[in-house]
Parts: C-alpha cells; sequence; structure tokens
C-alpha cells in the first residue's frame, strides 16, 4: 500500500478533511475539543492560520483520505481562508483564539518564562494539531511518517522557525525521538486530556534522521507529495497443534 502525503488541495478535500478530524477526536478523550454542529466537522479560528495537509491511499484510481495534521502558524493563511470562504464555512471560525497558538492557552503560567523567549527568536512559530488516522489504518510506521512530513515543511522554510506540539505525556517519547524537548518539565490538562509540551528547532533535529528528512525534502520540492510504502499487518495464524 503506498501513501501519499501532500497539501489538502480542494474544497472537497478540506470538507472530507474536518469531517475526519470530528469522526476520529469524537470516539477518543479528545472529543472535548470539537463544538458540536450538524455537518459533524472539526472546525475552529486556528484553521484560518493553518496549512492542512492530508494522508492518502490510492484506491480503485482514486486518493482516499486517511489522516493528516494541521500546521498552525503565528500568521494568517490565505490559501487555507480561501477554501474556507468556498465552502461558506467562515461562520465556524468567528470566535478569536486567546493566544496566537493554542499551546500557550494550555500552559498560561509558562508563558513569559518558557515560551516567549523561544516566540522572539523565531519569525516563523508553528503548532503541529489535529494529527489523526483513520482507525483502519492506525500504525506508529503511518504516525512517524506524517511527523516527519511536518517536519520537512519547517526545514523548507526561509524564516528560522520553532515548532510546538502539545501531545499526552504518553506520546512525548515519538516526539523526543526526533529532537523534541520539553518545554517546561510540568504536564497539564487541556479539555480533560492530559498534556504535554515539547519544542523544535533546526539545530536540534536529531542527526541520526536528518538525511532520511533532507531526502524527504528533495522529493516533495520535485512532486509536491512524499511517498511511503506501507505494508499492513495481517494477523497471525494460529498454529494447530497434532498428536
Amino acid at each position: 500500500m503506498i501513501c501519499y502525503f501532500r497539501e489538502i488541495q480542494s474544497p472537497e478535500e478540506m470538507m472530507s478533511w474536518l469531517k475526519l478530524r470530528y469522526t476520529i477526536y469524537n470516539s477518543t478523550r479528545c472529543a472535548g475539543f470539537l463544538s458540536e454542529n450538524d455537518l459533524e466537522i472539526d472546525i475552529d479560528a486556528y484553521d484560518l492560520q493553518s496549512k492542512h495537509y492530508g494522508l492518502f491511499v490510492e484506491e480503485a484510481d482514486q486518493q482516499k483520505l486517511i489522516g493528516g495534521l494541521r500546521i498552525i502558524q503565528n500568521r494568517p493563511v490565505l490559501s487555507s481562508i480561501r477554501i474556507l470562504k468556498k465552502l461558506n464555512l467562515m461562520e465556524f471560525c468567528q470566535e478569536k483564539p486567546e493566544e496566537v497558538l493554542p499551546i500557550l492557552s494550555y500552559f498560561p503560567d509558562d508563558k513569559e518564562t518558557h515560551f516567549s523567549p523561544l516566540l522572539a527568536n523565531n519569525p516563523l512559530a508553528t503548532e503541529g494539531s489535529r494529527l489523526v488516522l483513520n482507525k483502519e489504518y492506525q500504525s506508529l510506521r503511518l504516525a512517524k511518517f506524517i511527523i516527519s512530513n511536518a517536519i520537512i515543511l519547517h526545514m523548507m522554510a526561509k524564516d528560522d522557525w520553532v515548532a510546538f506540539v502539545s501531545c499526552n505525556p504518553l506520546h512525548a517519547r515519538l516526539y523526543r525521538s526526533f529532537g523534541f524537548a520539553e518545554v517546561c518539565e510540568h504536564k497539564t490538562w487541556a479539555k480533560d486530556a492530559p498534556v504535554s509540551a515539547l519544542y523544535l528547532r533546526d539545530h536540534q533535529l536529531d542527526l541520526g534522521k536528518r538525511p532520511e528528512l533532507e531526502a524527504m525534502v528533495r522529493e516533495f520540492h520535485q512532486n509536491g507529495y512524499t511517498r511511503y510504502q506501507h505494508v499492513r499487518k495481517t494477523a497471525a495464524v494460529p498454529l494447530r497443534r497434532t498428536a
């Protein structure tokens, strides 16, 4: 199974992406992040300052969306605003966020001491958000592939950058394997979910992973997407005992 990671490109893909986020979050302890609506989509004001990326597989000569993430920036993203306007979804994005990035609202007491120095020294500040995978395709390898793509998108940026992520403390080890570090030592709670705060800058990247990431940068530059050959595990057939 070949997976493709690329930017969400059309109103139809955007609607599928918002519905997928809603479906997956609604079945987890992260359901508190959702706002109920008749369209059953996950959408908020941060989508206006996000670049949206999907993970697709080919089925019947079409690409099926199975996962993705949004990368929230500290500035508006005009391409996302245009798509959401075409979908007449701007009414769902009117509530002004408390902070430029969601993670800052989870750790208000640490903003000045831990976050502000990182923000001040990096013109581009982002937060990885809504990393989801369809239950049928959930695997650690695909999660790593999505995270790798999020990192290479930063490696292609012209400005100095800092990338934040808020995640379940149990998942922090995965991010640390790429070079992410803790913003602060303590954890907190957001919408009834436990949260750790981590950040990454270019010089922190794990040296062992950099060659693979740089190869992915070249592939994305050339094609506008990256590919991953994913082998789905099948259940083992139990052995029958014989006398």
